[in-house]
């Protein structure tokens, strides 16, 4: 007869190691699930977002209101059909809805704006502009 050991807190192994990452990595990775860049030039605001997972256009919105940049989508979990029934032993991947508000550094046109998505990288380009109104924007997906 074997004996099974008994591990009351296993169950609790998740909520740790979150916990551990949270530590050694600081507060600044508590983001949406993604990382983002801003820069700015002499005419331009870019912004360059790492949002892996998206597959098709209307799982990302882009909205933009003077110097707001409001980024919303959904990444959706693939499931592994294949193989029968799976039971999850681990995951790190980020999935479900996310939004996330920008304050960008200059008033920008709404009419001069470009996005475009491809291998997780979603660039916006924006021309500086002093007028600027409200508009959605469409993502070009290569």
């Amino acid at each position: 007869m074997s004996l099974i050991p008994n591990e009351p807190y296993r169950m609790l192994d998740p909520f740790w190691h979150e916990m551990d990452r949270i530590l050694k990595h600081g507060k600044d990775n508590l983001t949406d699930g993604y990382r983002i860049d801003i820069e700015e030039t002499q005419n331009k605001v870019l912004v360059i977002a790492e949002i892996p997972g998206i597959e098709k256009p209307e799982d990302l919105r882009i909205t933009l209101d003077e110097n707001r940049l409001m980024i919303q989508g959904e990444i959706r979990r693939v499931v592994h059909e294949d193989e029968g029934e799976s039971i999850s032993r681990h995951s790190e991947r980020y999935f479900g809805r996310f939004s996330r508000l920008l304050t960008l550094p200059a008033q920008v046109k709404t009419d001069g704006a470009h996005a475009s998505y491809k291998n997780g990288l979603l660039k916006l380009s924006f021309l500086k502009d002093e007028h600027p109104a409200a508009r959605h924007i469409e993502v070009n997906f290569n």
